[in-house]
């Protein structure tokens, strides 16, 4: 299998920069055409179906659908006249009193004709309706079309023998004006870019751009909509109803077809989820007299050529968008010519990768590589991108996923090698929780101190100076450092704060026989210093306050005496 994710093979690519390892793009592909490489995400071409989901929901924008810009503008540079066919979904991107500022901001760019894909849309409909038979499958979404290709062929023989509403306007545009003249599409879709290479649609369009590339051109040419004058556009016949197409049951509602959410006769839907149950289905068990299915979730006004800002619109505000477009548009100014040939084939070209049998042997060695070789471990908590552990698995087999990709194996393996640092350290290490109670310690530290397991639930003070930690626990401090003798050893604390998971780290080094360079003799003298200020302080505080707290201060500066008289001698015995 070829395994291409370059600009110039694929319609939707990956930025391999922007891939972050966050497999969100194996989550959403419909038909897990996504392959991982060392933690890169890239799309396998025979796999895909260009329905965009990828780009959609890639946070990094890292999954892109090719440019197709420089063809447009290398087309306006070598022809007087070329002509532009507007998806009718461009109603939710361009609302409002930007329905009649696109037409010329269009003229601005370039384009000689412009005109509404609609035309096509009223066409198509018209012959997709005409003698068709029980179990129809309307053709108008071609990422559908793809996906009964490529993944459903026992389907192809219901798809409607109908060319798509792209497809039948390039063909009217060219009868209208002349085959010479160069037609380009502009729509929200990016399995239309690829429809346009088909065989069977040659010569009708000439190149594609999505509503993204649009608006980027736009900016880049400095073609504002606020300033450009109202204009509409040249289009033909009744297209009122036509103009509802990017919303689930515009077809049929173009068609006069009711649509009843109970019956059996007709269904429309949208989304890949409902599209691959309803395909999940037998051909023998089909209910439905006709189907009318969009993959994009809400229908073309969701398309993944949208402008990203327009992706997290809420689509029942850009469904209201089409909406009031359609209700206040009018119709063209000639009749619609209906003499044009929307006739078309289909083809099976089944992935047979999805046929290959895996033996089970292999799966059990992934799965026990992953340590789910107990079914209590296979957790199918999907970070991964599938469903299952097994269906990873298989992936895994089939070289388009990684071990590595299961994040509680990774977890697994992270506290397992974290474990075994501290567990081997020849440092001592606790630590604790908000309230100073020891939760782990490993064997350095249980040997420098005497203590044994039996140690875990106890107060850190119970066996040694705690003050550090204290100050940790009040805020005082995020890091503590300082040198301290104990059971005539003496060690360097290095303490620390984990704040967010309430703990307390403390890390020790036994340091009685190192001789203590001048970096050290300084930390001394600074310990020093500050502990004797810190007895001048309590002596001063005691003087002031009453004799009741003689006591309590008396042992205070006991203590803090002993301190400095241990570090000086220990200084000595160096």
């Amino acid at each position: 299998m070829q395994r291409g994710n370059g600009q110039n093979l694929n319609t939707v690519y990956t930025v391999a920069a922007n891939c972050l390892d966050c497999y969100r793009c194996v989550r959403v592909c419909p038909v897990k055409a996504i392959s991982v490489r060392d933690g890169q995400a890239s799309i396998i071409d025979e796999l895909c179906i260009k329905c965009g989901t990828c780009v959609r929901e890639c946070p990094q924008h890292a999954k892109t659908i090719r440019s197709s810009l420089d063809e447009v503008r290398a087309l306006l540079a070598s022809h007087e006249e070329i002509a532009v066919s507007v998806a009718p979904s461009f109603a939710a991107v361009f609302s409002g009193w930007r329905t009649t500022r696109l037409p010329s901001a269009l003229r601005q760019l370039g384009f000689t004709y412009v005109s509404e894909t609609a035309e096509g849309a009223a066409l198509v409909t018209q012959r997709s309706f005409e003698d068709h038979e029980q179990g129809s499958i309307c053709t108008a979404c071609p990422a559908v079309v793809n996906y009964i290709e490529k993944y459903r062929p026992e389907y192809v023989d219901q798809l409607i023998s109908i060319v798509s509403p792209m497809v039948a306007h390039g063909r009217m545009l060219k009868k209208r004006l002349g085959q010479e003249t160069p037609v380009v599409f502009i729509g929200p879709c990016a399995a239309k870019k690829l429809e346009a290479q088909r065989p069977e649609n040659a010569g009708a369009i000439d190149a594609v751009l999505t509503f993204d590339e649009l608006e980027q051109w736009l900016a880049e040419e400095g073609i504002d909509l606020a300033v450009c004058p109202e204009s509409s556009f040249e289009s033909f016949g009744e297209l009122k109803t036509a103009r509802l197409f990017p919303l689930p049951g515009g077809m049929l509602k173009t068609g006069a077809i009711a649509c009843d959410a109970v019956g059996e006769e007709v269904i429309q839907l949208s989304g890949p989820e409902e599209v691959i149950n309803l395909f999940d289905l037998s051909p023998r068990d089909w209910p439905f007299d006709t189907a009318e299915c969009l993959f994009c979730a809400g229908g073309c006004i969701n398309g993944p050529g949208m402008p990203h800002e327009m992706l997290s619109v809420n689509v029942y505000e850009k469904k209201k968008n089409v909406l009031d477009y359609a209700a206040h548009s009018f119709p063209g100014f000639r009749p619609l010519d209906g003499e044009v040939n929307c006739d078309t084939s289909f083809h099976e070209t089944p992935i047979y990768q999805q046929e290959e049998e895996i033996d089970e042997n292999k799966i059990q060695q992934v799965l026990a590589s992953t340590g789910k070789s107990d079914p209590a471990q296979q957790m199918n908590c999907g970070a991964c991108g599938y469903k299952t552990c097994r269906e990873n698995a298989i992936a895994v087999i089939r070289g388009m996923a990684e071990p590595e990709m299961c994040m509680p194996y990774m977890r697994r393996l992270a506290q397992q090698r974290t474990d075994k640092i501290i567990e081997t350290s020849p440092n001592g290490v606790v630590m604790l929780d908000e309230e100073l109670h020891i939760i782990k310690t490993n064997p350095a530290f249980q040997k420098m101190f005497l203590c044994g397991g039996d140690i875990i639930g106890k107060r850190i003070s119970y066996f040694m100076d705690a003050d550090g930690f204290e100050k940790l626990a009040a805020g005082i401090e995020d890091e503590h450092e300082e040198i301290k003798i104990k059971y005539g050893m003496k060690y360097h604390e290095q303490l620390y704060a984990l704040r967010d998971e309430k703990q307390y780290v403390g890390m020790f080094t036994d340091i009685s026989k190192v001789t203590f360079d001048e970096s050290q003799v300084d930390l001394l003298k600074s310990q020093t210093l500050s502990q004797a200020q810190e007895l001048l302080d309590h002596q001063i505080r005691f003087s002031q306050e009453m004799a009741h707290f003689l006591g309590r201060n008396t042992a205070k500066s006991e203590e803090l005496v002993k301190r400095m008289v241990d570090l000086y001698q220990s200084g000595e015995n160096q």
